[in-house]
């Protein structure tokens, strides 16, 4: 069964005159009688009962008209709904944001202060939590934290703009003894645990930032590692451990953690929020990328 053979009976069923039918779809008559006929084969359903003077729906043909009549426009309008989304796909952005509420609420409104500017763009964003997430879906950007400047090894093969820097902070629970010191230096961290979001977090990041801090001050020698910010949040809280991260990465649930700064108030380390890109698609996101650049690099 085709379109073509649905559109034919419904043009005779509604005329009930097939030379007019024929006329209607720019066919002949001997051609609109042999989709007829063709379809009343395959459908082993008699649909016109015809005379030397008239044509008539058997009840079968009425049901068929009842229940087909609406299907040539919806397969059309189906099939325009397909190519204008296929357009759209074209200059769909896909960004994917590591999944921090915080980072994921900056990614928000970066993208509305461009989509004002630029109301016919559309952007499509993905959490990850893993490296593999970004390489299976293949974004066009990427927006992440680096807690150490490792990132400058992506500038060979990628762009990238640092959005925004944000202090880093020792995070700890309220149970913790070392939350009620007004300062803390990293010697007071001795035998206490690292705990860590994504043990394959996008470069490695805390991994890293725990291997230069145990190689050097032999302080941090265990760490542990939890799949997602919530998880990590309600151990400390749990003073199973102890955490380097920015304000923006927890709840603070209850107001049960407490953060000094990172190595000390008067030097404080920070993270760098990033957007990257592959080059080879720079020509495609030209304009994005100049309203990165203008407004955060």
């Amino acid at each position: 069964m085709t379109i073509h053979q649905i559109e034919c009976f419904l043009e005779a069923a509604r005329t009930l005159n097939f030379t007019e039918a024929a006329n209607h779809l720019y066919i002949s008559q001997q051609g609109l009688s042999r989709q007829i006929a063709s379809l009343e084969k395959e459908l082993e359903l008699r649909l016109f009962d015809r005379t030397t003077r008239d044509v008539r729906l058997t009840r079968s043909g009425e049901l068929l008209l009842w229940r087909w009549k609406d299907i040539p426009k919806e397969i059309y309008d189906s099939v325009d709904m397909a190519r204008e989304e296929g357009e759209r796909a074209k200059r769909r952005i896909n960004l994917s944001v590591v999944g921090m509420s915080g980072i994921i609420e900056m990614a928000g409104n970066i993208l509305a202060d461009y989509m004002a500017l630029d109301p016919d763009v559309e952007f499509e964003i993905n959490e990850f939590t893993n490296i593999k997430d970004i390489t299976n879906g293949n974004p066009d950007l990427m927006m992440t934290v680096s807690f150490t400047p490792s990132y400058e090894q992506l500038k060979e093969k990628c762009g990238l703009v640092v959005v925004k820097n944000l202090p880093l902070y020792y995070v700890m629970s309220k149970e913790n003894p070392l939350a009620q010191k007004e300062e803390i230096v990293m010697e007071d961290f001795k035998g206490e645990t690292m705990l860590c979001l994504f043990k394959n977090f996008f470069a490695g990041a805390e991994l890293r930032l725990f291997e230069l801090i145990a190689k050097q001050e032999h302080i941090l020698q265990k760490a542990r590692y939890y799949e997602n910010v919530n998880s990590l949040e309600l151990a400390i809280i749990a003073n199973e451990g102890i955490h380097i991260g920015f304000k923006e990465f927890y709840h603070n649930y209850g107001e049960r953690l407490v953060m000094h700064p990172m190595p000390n108030s008067n030097s404080q380390a920070h993270a760098s929020v990033i957007i990257v890109w592959r080059k080879e698609n720079e020509k495609r996101l030209e304009s994005f990328i100049k309203f990165l650049k203008n407004n955060y690099n």
